[in-house]
């Protein structure tokens, strides 16, 4: 064998490999553009954030040691009305938990509460995501 068949035969073999690794590292999942950041209700002791690709919201409870919990109330309109909720279960951990929801609109309107047992809750302000 030449060393021009050679040649050619490592650059077919290199442009095959490079567009097997560019197909696997397509196929890796990425955040989607549509998430929101996060958003947080009593310093973070209470953190929600939109995850469009999979219409869920993640929400953390960053302060276990007391009788509140977390929770988002979302809106499909702009004015906030025919709002419905997602809760965080009470001081089960710090960690982020996930709730899906039906998505009816293009955009979603929420904010992240912190609910407090013997006082007024504590909110961030509405924010508006792509779904």
């Amino acid at each position: 064998m030449r060393s021009s068949e050679r040649a050619g035969r490592w650059m077919r073999r290199g442009a095959v490999g490079a567009a097997a690794l560019a197909l696997g590292l397509g196929a890796m999942p990425s955040p989607a553009m549509a998430d929101s950041g996060v958003i947080s209700a009593s310093g973070v002791q209470c953190q929600a954030q939109w995850l469009s690709g999979n219409d869920w919201f993640g929400i953390r409870d960053g302060d276990n040691n007391d009788s509140d919990y977390c929770y988002v109330d979302y809106s499909f309109n702009a004015d906030h009305s025919a709002r419905s909720r997602v809760s965080r279960q009470q001081d089960i951990n710090t960690n982020w938990g996930y709730y899906g929801i039906t998505v009816t609109s293009s955009y979603i309107y929420f904010h992240v509460c912190k609910e407090r047992e013997n006082d007024p809750d504590i909110c961030s302000g509405w924010v508006t995501a792509t779904t």
